[in-house]
């Protein structure tokens, strides 16, 4: 079963662009074998190749690309490269390159990648990984045998030994409908969660027409944070609501909100975590939050720790930082626009201002993992979290909501 043939008819009935990751290898055999570089010998092959200028196009549905600006086409596919791709995928700079210019691709759209290693090592954040168990013989078909067939921590495994390319992806876009419904979270009572954010999402709709983006950048599986600006009493509501469809989260609230009896009941039926004031942050609660996250779920929270008192973005306290190392989670940032200006904290009542939801990409372990991941990579963290919260901010006031 050659995945990239599987690739293709996902990518047809996902209506996404399919690539082969194969391809890669291929093209760079190609490209050495050009210019006469050794494909045994790193030292002449790796600068060859490090040097060379790759362009990618989408045609047919398909990513094609071009070398130097010529596109190996058929010639990728010639016995001579063949014999020398083993050689190329075993250089771990080649590697190294090929997986960077792979990453490239997610600015061109959605994607459905066949090949090795994507899900382990190109795109190990991925919560659609998919492993295709097939016999020996058609392992020795596969483009890619040159490269470790191990799979993919979380990966789910496709016996492909009595089916074909229509079977396979039956069974595999099965699986990504069944990962497409709305996450839950046992630990969270469904009925009255879901209950709440429905009313609440219809109240803001009528009073403050809501509108939401980028929603898609949710992950629906797997520990997350959703890391927001903080300008009102609405945040939380909003996020939650906007979300609704994708996941359910827990949110963390000042522990002096569940002084009132009324107020106490309603948060701990929809799993809300108490969070206390204490100098250095309330340890207590960060634990929780880790527990959920190292289980799976997803936690929201305001890096900025309080409501802004004039509308502008504040600076990250040290605890997001915190959070996201030991959670060992990714980030999903979210810039909450005109709640401010709806019901800020210096009173005046709920105004009819229209709030947009911005949702942005997701920050990756990977990214976080770069900034440290001891006590003076904290504030490091909270940083490039507002940042990215900022940059949302920015993209959106220019007209921008995409991301």
């Amino acid at each position: 079963m050659v995945t990239s043939a599987v690739a293709f008819e996902v990518s047809r009935r996902l209506n996404c662009i399919c690539v082969d990751a194969g391809s890669f290898y291929r093209g760079a055999a190609w490209k050495m074998l050009q210019v006469g570089a050794g494909t045994k010998n790193p030292q002449a092959l790796v600068p060859a190749l490090l040097t060379s200028v790759w362009r990618f196009q989408v045609r047919g549905r398909a990513v094609v690309f071009s070398i130097d600006g010529v596109e190996p086409g058929g010639a990728a596919d010639g016995e001579d490269v063949c014999r020398a791709v083993a050689d190329i995928a075993a250089i771990p700079a080649v590697r190294r390159f090929v997986v960077a210019r792979l990453r490239e691709l997610t600015r061109l759209g959605s994607l459905a990648m066949g090949g090795c290693d994507i899900g382990s090592v190109v795109f190990p954040e991925s919560p659609y990984k998919f492993y295709l168990d097939a016999g020996p013989q058609e392992r020795e078909e596969d483009d890619c045998r040159a490269a470790p067939l191990g799979i993919a921590d979380g990966a789910y495994v496709i016996d492909t030994s009595d089916c074909d390319v229509a079977g396979v992806s039956r069974v595999l876009l099965g699986r990504v409908s069944a990962m497409e419904r709305p996450g839950s979270d046992k630990r969270i009572n469904a009925f009255w969660y879901r209950f709440t954010v429905q009313l609440i999402w219809v109240a803001l709709r009528v009073s403050n027409s809501i509108r939401v983006h980028g929603v898609q950048n949710v992950p629906k599986n797997g520990g997350v944070i959703i890391a927001s600006n903080h300008a009102s009493y609405l945040d939380p509501p909003a996020i939650g609501s906007a979300s609704r469809r994708v996941r359910m989260t827990y949110f963390m609230a000042r522990d002096t909100l569940f002084e009132n009896p009324f107020m106490r009941t309603f948060l701990n039926s929809h799993s809300v975590i108490p969070l206390g004031r204490e100098p250095g942050g309330d340890l207590k609660a960060m634990k929780t939050a880790i527990r959920r996250l190292k289980a799976g779920a997803s936690v929201a929270l305001f890096p900025e720790g309080t409501r802004t008192p004039d509308g502008n973005l504040q600076p990250a306290k040290p605890g997001v930082g915190f959070l996201t190392v030991r959670g060992q989670s990714p980030v999903v940032p979210v810039y909450v626009h005109g709640t401010y200006e709806a019901l800020s904290r210096h009173g005046g009542g709920l105004r009819r201002t229209p709030i947009h939801v911005v949702f942005g990409r997701l920050i990756t372990r990977e990214e976080i993992q770069r900034l440290g991941s001891g006590p003076k990579a904290y504030p490091l963290i909270g940083g490039l979290i507002m940042d990215r919260i900022a940059g949302l901010r920015d993209r959106f006031k220019a007209g921008r909501t995409a991301d």
